[in-house]
C-alpha cells in the first residue's frame, strides 16, 4: 500500500506522544482544584453525568448523581470552564484558580439546549460546542421525538426533520427501506446514500444487498431500519464535504451519526413501554373498464373517434377494492430498559420485540433487539466505554411491483368483470369469474410465494480515552459490524399457471455475511497561547474495511412436498466475495479567539483499494470560520438580539469505486465439450488500472440568529457542491478483444441550495406552551459532463424513460412531446389529431427540487402535548406507468370512458409508443403524524409503584394533498435504486394508528 502522505501523520501523532512523556507537569504547589455542582434550573434538581470542562486544557470531570465535580491539577491562572450535557445548554464560567487552593464555581443549565450551545461529536470522536464550527450540523432530539411520535422505524425518525435531508420512501410494505439524499445526488454512477456511524463505529448500509428485489418485483430491506428507535439518544448530521472531509473517502454524500443511550450516575430507572396499533390501505384504486358496442364486442373511444363503431355501454369492476386483497395490518412492540450506576461505572441496557403483520397476507415482520452500553471510569486519566447491539430479524415479503406475480398488478391490470365476460374476451371468457377480476393470479395464489429474509446482526464498539497530561487527550475506536443475512424463495409446484417453469415450481437461497470493521486513533494537544487564545491540535489514523461475501444457489422443478433447494431437480450456484478497505490519516488544527472567533484547518489522506494500481492517495483538505459577532464589543446589543453567528466553511471528501470497478477478473463457467461439462472463464470485468475517486468540494456560508430572549433561532445556509471526477460507463471497442463497458473519470455534477431553519417558542405560561419548527429547502442538481461529447445516459422503466444528460437534472424524464386538438369537435380524440415531435425532450425532474415542512407541540393542561407534522415536496414529476401499462391493455378510463378528457384520450393513444402523457405533477404535502399525549401526575404512577407514566396516540400518513392522479405520489417501483424512479404497480404508504404507554420506576 502506498502510504507515503500517511506515514508524516503517524510521525506528528508520536511526536506529541513524546512530548507528553518528557514534559514535566507544574509541582503540586502551583496547581489549583475547581469543585462545584451542576443542577437544572427549571426544578432545581442535580443533573448527574454532566462532563465539566477546562478551556484550553484537556482536564475534565463528570458530575456525580448529586451533580457534584471536583478537577483536580489544574495549574493556577484564569479560565472558562463549561458544562456539557446533552438536552441542555452549555454552561460556560470564568474562574480564577490560586496554588494549593480551591475554586467554587456552580452551574443551572437550561433544559431546552439553545442551538448556539448544543453539543455535537466530530470525526475525531470528540465532543464539540456547535458555535465552534463552520458548518451547519442538523440535528435530532431522537429520545424526544420518539416518545412524542412513536416513529415507525430510523427511517421515519429522519423523515422532514432536518432541512436538506430527504428521505423517500419507496411504497407501503412492511419492513422495506426508502432512500436518503443530503443535498442531492453526487455521482452518476456510484450510491448516492449517505454513510451511518453509531457510537463512533461505521456501520454497512447497502441497499439491495443480496438482490432481494429480484424475487418481490422492486421492494428490499434496509438495514438503517435494524436499529431500534428507543435505544438512539440523539442523532447528528454531517450534510457534505464541507464538514465531512475528515471523514475520508465515502463522505461526499453526507454523514448520519447516531449516539444511543447512556446511563446515568444513581439508582437503577427501568422503563418498560407497550405499543400496539393498526395500519391500513388507504390508496384511491382505479377501476377498470370495458366499453362495448351493440353486440356486445369491444368498442374504445379511439375506434368511435374513427366512426368504427359506437359505444353503448360501459363495464366496470375494480377488484381491488370489490375483491380486497387487503387485511387490517396489525402492529406491537414491546420494551424494557435499564440504566443507572455509580460514578465509576455507568450502564444502559435495553431489550425489544416488534411484530407488524403488514396489510397483505403475506407480509410479517418479526425483530428482536438487544444493546448493552456500559462506561467506566476507569482513573481520572482514562475512560472507557463499550457499546454492543444485537438484531434478529425475520421478514415475509409480497410479491408486487414489477412482477407478475404481483398483487396489485393483478388487480389493476385486470378485468372490468367479477362475472363472465362479454363476447369481447374470445380468448378465455371464464377468466373473470374464475379468478375475481385479477388477471395474472388472483391474491391466494400470489400469497403462496414465499419470499423469507432471515437477519441475525451483530454491532460492538470499544472507545478509549486516556488524558496522560493536562494538555494531551488521546481517543482511540474499534468497531464490528456482522450481518448474517439469509434470502430465500420458493415458488411452490403445481400452484403458479404463468408459465412452465413457475409451474414446475423454483426455488432460491442466498446466504451473505457483510463485515465491517472500524479502528480510528487520535491525539489531540490542547494549548492557552495566550489568555484570549486556545488551540487545538488533533492528529489521526482511521482504518475501515468492508466485506461482502455471498453464496448463491438456485433451481427449478421442485419435487412435490419439498420445501426448499433440497427439493430442486436443476441446480445452479454461484459465489461472490467483494473486499474494500480504507485507509487515512489527518491533522486538524482549532483556533479559539475570545471564544468567540473559531478557525478550522484540516487535511487527509486516504488509500483505498478500489483505487486504480496506478492511482496513490487523495487528499482532502478543509477550511472553516465561525464568529459570534453578536458577542464582539463593537457590536450594536438591541434587547430584542440574543446572538449572531456568521460562519463559512470549504472542504473536499470523495467516493471510491465499487470494488471490482478497477480490476480486471473473470467468472468460472461451465461449458459442454465432446458431451460432458468442462471448466472455463468468461470475462467479468475490463479494469481500468488508472481509475481515481470521485471527488466532491463544497462551499458553505450561512449565519444562525436568537432573538426574543432565546424564544425564535433561525439558520440560513447557502451551499455550493460540485463533484468530479465522476465513473462514467465506457464502450470498449471489440477489437480490442473485449467488448464490454469499463469505468473512466469523466463525469461531474453540480448541486446548489439553500437550507432555513426556524425553531420558536410562542407561548410560554405555566399552563399553556406552545413552540413551532419550520423548515424550507431547495437544490439545483445538474449534470455538468458526462464525456467529451456529452453522450446522454439513457435509462429508466422500459429502458429510457430517464436520463442523465448534461444540462439537466440527474435522473430527469424524458419523453417524445406531442399536442392535440379536437378539430372535429364531437369530443373526441383521434390519431389524425395528434402531432408529434421528432426527438425526446426534457419532461421534469425525478425527485422534489424544494421542499417545507412545519412540525408544532403544544403542551396544556399541565399534562397534555398535542404533536403534529406537515410536509410538502414539489418540483418534480413522476411516471405513472401503472396508468400507462392499463391503457395499453385497453382498460383506462382514457381509453373506454366517454367523457374522458382530451388529454386522458390522448395519453391513452400515445401509450404503447411513450411515457410523455403520463409524467404527472408529483408534488404533495401530507399530514405525516398527529399525537397526543397524556403524561400523568405523579401521584397516579405511584400507585403503580412508578416514578412516571405516560399515554401515547399515534397516527402517521393520515391525509395527502396533491395533483398527482395516482394511489399516493410517494412510491418507487424500484426500491432503493439509484436514480429509476417510477410508479408502476406499487403499494402505496398505508395509513398508520398507534397507541403506546411508557412507564419509569
Amino acid at each position: 500500500m502506498n502510504s507515503f502522505r500517511i506515514r508524516p501523520l503517524l510521525g506528528i501523532a508520536a511526536a506529541i506522544l513524546l512530548l507528553a512523556v518528557v514534559v514535566t507537569e507544574p509541582v503540586q504547589a502551583q496547581q489549583g482544584t475547581v469543585a462545584g455542582q451542576v443542577t437544572d434550573k427549571s426544578n432545581q434538581q442535580p443533573v448527574a453525568g454532566a462532563q465539566v470542562l477546562v478551556s484550553g486544557t484537556n482536564l475534565q470531570a463528570r458530575t456525580s448523581r448529586e451533580g457534584r465535580y471536583t478537577i483536580t491539577r489544574v495549574p493556577a491562572g484564569s479560565y472558562t470552564v463549561q458544562v456539557r450535557f446533552i438536552g441542555y445548554a452549555t454552561g460556560t464560567s470564568s474562574v480564577s484558580v490560586a496554588p494549593g487552593q480551591t475554586a467554587s464555581v456552580d452551574f443551572a443549565l437550561t433544559p431546552a439546549a439553545v442551538p448556539l450551545e448544543a453539543i455535537v461529536v466530530s470525526a475525531t470522536g470528540e465532543e464539540q460546542v456547535k458555535r465552534e464550527l463552520g458548518n451547519t450540523v442538523g440535528t435530532i432530539d431522537a429520545a424526544k421525538i420518539t416518545q412524542l411520535a412513536a416513529p415507525n422505524n430510523t427511517a421515519d425518525l429522519l423523515n422532514s426533520r432536518i432541512p436538506g435531508v430527504e428521505v423517500m420512501q419507496s411504497g407501503g410494505t412492511t419492513g422495506t427501506g426508502s432512500r436518503i439524499r443530503i443535498r442531492g445526488a453526487t455521482s452518476l454512477s456510484l450510491r448516492n446514500e449517505p454513510i451511518i456511524v453509531v457510537d463512533g463505529v461505521r456501520i454497512d448500509n447497502s441497499p439491495q444487498a443480496g438482490s432481494l428485489e429480484n424475487f418481490t418485483g422492486g421492494q428490499a430491506p434496509s438495514r438503517l431500519n435494524d436499529l431500534n428507535n428507543d435505544d438512539i439518544e440523539s442523532v447528528e448530521v454531517v450534510k457534505g464535504p464541507s464538514a465531512a472531509a475528515l471523514y475520508g473517502t465515502d463522505a461526499a454524500n453526507g454523514v448520519i451519526q447516531i449516539r444511543t443511550k447512556r446511563g446515568r450516575p444513581g439508582p437503577t430507572k427501568w422503563t418498560a413501554y407497550a405499543e400496539g396499533g393498526a395500519l391500513n390501505d388507504k390508496g384511491d384504486w382505479p377501476a377498470n373498464y370495458f366499453s362495448r358496442q351493440a353486440n356486445d364486442s369491444s368498442c374504445r373511444l379511439s375506434s368511435q373517434a374513427r366512426g368504427i363503431c359506437t359505444i353503448v355501454g360501459v363495464d366496470s369492476f375494480n377488484p381491488i377494492v370489490q375483491n380486497s386483497p387487503f387485511r387490517t395490518g396489525v402492529h406491537q412492540e414491546y420494551g424494557l430498559t435499564a440504566s443507572g450506576g455509580n460514578e465509576v461505572t455507568t450502564f444502559f441496557v435495553s431489550g425489544a420485540f416488534e411484530r407488524q403483520r403488514g396489510v397483505f397476507q403475506s407480509n410479517d415482520l418479526r425483530k428482536t433487539n438487544v444493546r448493552v452500553n456500559l462506561t467506566n471510569q476507569v482513573s481520572r486519566l482514562m475512560d472507557i466505554s463499550a457499546n454492543v447491539g444485537y438484531v434478529s430479524s425475520l421478514l415475509n415479503l409480497p410479491q408486487n411491483d414489477n412482477n407478475d406475480q404481483g398483487i396489485v398488478a393483478s388487480g389493476l391490470l385486470g378485468y372490468a368483470f367479477d362475472t363472465v365476460a362479454p363476447t369481447g374476451n374470445p380468448g378465455n371468457p371464464q377468466a373473470p369469474a374464475l379468478q375475481g377480476g385479477y388477471r395474472f393470479l388472483t391474491p391466494p395464489q400470489a400469497f403462496r410465494i414465499s419470499v423469507v429474509q432471515r437477519v441475525e446482526r451483530f454491532t460492538g464498539g470499544l472507545n478509549v480515552n486516556f488524558r496522560p497530561a493536562s494538555f494531551l487527550t488521546m481517543f482511540g475506536t474499534a468497531g464490528y459490524d456482522l450481518t448474517n443475512q439469509n434470502d430465500n424463495q420458493l415458488t411452490p409446484p403445481g400452484e403458479i399457471p404463468l408459465d412452465q417453469n413457475r409451474l414446475d415450481g423454483n426455488a432460491t437461497a442466498n446466504r451473505a455475511q457483510l463485515f465491517s470493521y472500524t479502528a480510528s486513533f487520535n491525539t489531540k494537544a490542547s494549548f492557552r497561547l495566550s489568555s484570549n487564545v486556545n488551540s487545538n491540535t488533533t492528529v489521526g489514523v482511521q482504518y475501515y474495511k468492508n466485506v461482502f461475501q455471498q453464496v448463491q444457489a438456485s433451481g427449478r422443478k421442485v419435487v412435490a412436498g419439498t420445501g426448499g433447494l433440497g427439493g430442486v431437480v436443476v441446480p445452479s450456484v454461484g459465489d461472490t466475495t467483494a473486499p474494500f478497505v480504507t485507509l487515512g490519516g489527518y491533522i486538524e488544527e482549532l483556533v479559539a479567539v475570545r471564544d468567540r472567533l473559531y478557525f478550522t484547518g484540516a487535511v487527509r489522506a486516504d488509500k483505498n483499494s478500489a483505487f486504480g494500481t496506478n492511482f496513490g492517495n487523495i487528499l482532502y483538505p478543509k477550511l472553516s470560520g465561525s464568529w459570534v459577532v453578536s458577542e464582539e464589543p463593537f457590536f450594536p446589543r438591541p434587547t430584542w438580539l440574543n446572538s449572531l453567528r456568521v460562519r463559512a466553511a470549504w472542504g473536499k471528501s470523495g467516493r471510491a469505486p465499487g470494488t471490482l470497478d478497477a480490476l480486471h477478473f473473470y467468472h468460472p463457467v461451465a461449458v459442454a465439450q465432446s458431451g460432458s461439462d468442462v471448466p472455463a472463464v468468461t470475462i467479468g470485468g475490463a479494469g481500468n488500472n488508472n481509475l481515481k475517486p470521485e471527488q466532491t468540494r463544497e462551499l458553505e456560508t450561512g449565519f444562525d440568529v436568537d432573538v426574543i430572549n432565546q424564544r425564535v433561532h433561525f439558520e440560513a445556509t447557502y451551499y455550493n457542491k460540485r463533484s468530479k471526477d465522476g465513473l462514467i460507463a465506457v464502450q470498449i471497442a471489440p477489437s480490442v478483444g473485449e467488448s464490454f463497458t469499463r469505468f473512466d473519470n469523466l463525469g461531474e455534477v453540480g448541486n446548489q441550495g439553500y437550507e432555513l431553519l426556524l425553531t420558536a417558542q410562542l407561548l410560554r405560561r405555566p399552563d399553556l406552551q406552545w413552540s413551532v419548527t419550520a423548515s424550507a429547502w431547495g437544490n439545483k442538481n445538474r449534470v455538468l459532463k458526462t464525456d467529451s461529447i456529452g453522450t446522454p445516459i439513457i435509462f429508466g422503466l422500459g429502458g429510457a424513460t430517464q436520463r442523465n444528460q448534461v444540462g439537466y437534472p440527474a435522473g430527469g424524464y424524458w419523453g417524445t412531446p406531442y399536442t392535440f386538438a379536437d378539430t372535429s369537435g364531437d369530443g373526441l380524440i383521434k390519431a389524425s389529431e395528434l402531432t408529434v415531435g421528432d426527438s425526446d425532450t426534457f419532461q421534469g425532474s425525478s425527485v422534489p427540487t424544494h421542499g417545507a415542512s412545519l412540525s408544532t407541540e403544544v403542551n396544556f393542561l399541565k399534562h397534555f402535548t398535542v404533536f403534529a407534522q406537515f410536509d410538502g415536496r414539489w418540483g418534480n414529476k413522476l411516471d405513472n406507468s401503472t396508468e400507462s401499462f392499463r391503457c395499453i391493455f385497453g382498460i383506462c378510463a382514457g381509453a373506454r370512458v366517454p367523457g374522458s378528457s382530451l388529454a386522458d384520450q390522448a395519453a391513452a393513444l400515445t401509450a404503447p409508443s411513450f411515457e410523455t402523457g403520463f409524467f404527472q405533477d408529483g408534488g404533495f404535502v401530507k399530514l405525516r403524524e398527529v399525537s397526543l399525549t397524556y403524561t400523568a401526575p405523579p401521584a397516579w404512577a405511584a400507585r403503580f409503584g412508578a416514578s412516571s407514566l405516560s399515554i401515547t396516540a399515534t397516527g402517521r400518513n393520515l391525509v395527502t394533498w396533491t395533483k398527482y392522479r395516482g394511489p399516493d405520489p410517494e412510491v418507487n417501483d424500484i426500491g432503493q435504486f439509484n436514480f429509476s424512479v417510477a410508479d408502476f404497480l406499487t403499494q402505496p404508504p398505508v395509513r398508520q394508528f398507534f397507541g403506546r404507554i411508557n412507564v419509569t420506576f
